[in-house]
């Protein structure tokens, strides 16, 4: 997996068929607040994120807060992480956008958006496209 861009902006396409709706267009970026959608009925968990807690402090210094550039180095650079799938507990929340990257892995192309929780060893990393589809992101 390498990364192909990162980037302060992603513009996501919504569809909305079932409601009728059409297709929508938003523009997310990083800096923003965005919502993630309740849990399913009978889901423990969410499918296309993934909740990361570090279990020792990392250098912030090399961040750039404006565009997130620098967090997956300062935040993933070492093995003192634990990852699980998001559970529901967390959903029906908004939390900070800290940095959206597109990664390239076995020739497809995915959108990752990075959040910020209240605890500062803690990140949750989002599938976006996987999430949009299966309407795991509130977007109102």
């Amino acid at each position: 997996m390498r990364i192909i861009a990162t980037g302060i902006t992603f513009i996501c396409l919504l569809i909305g068929l079932a409601k009728g709706q059409g297709v929508e267009q938003k523009a997310i970026e990083v800096g923003q607040y965005i919502k993630i959608a309740k849990c399913k009925n009978g889901q423990p968990e969410f499918v296309s994120m993934d909740v990361y807690a570090r279990t020792k402090p990392y250098n912030k210094s090399k961040i750039d807060t404006l565009t997130g550039d620098g967090l997956l180095d300062a935040f993933f650079n070492d093995k003192s992480i634990d990852a699980k799938r998001l559970p529901c507990s967390m959903g029906g929340y908004k939390y900070k956008i800290a940095a959206l990257h597109e990664f390239e892995e076995k020739g497809t192309t995915k959108r990752v958006m990075i959040l910020y929780t209240a605890y500062p060893l803690t990140l949750i990393w989002v599938e976006l496209d996987k999430a949009i589809e299966l309407g795991e992101l509130d977007f109102n």
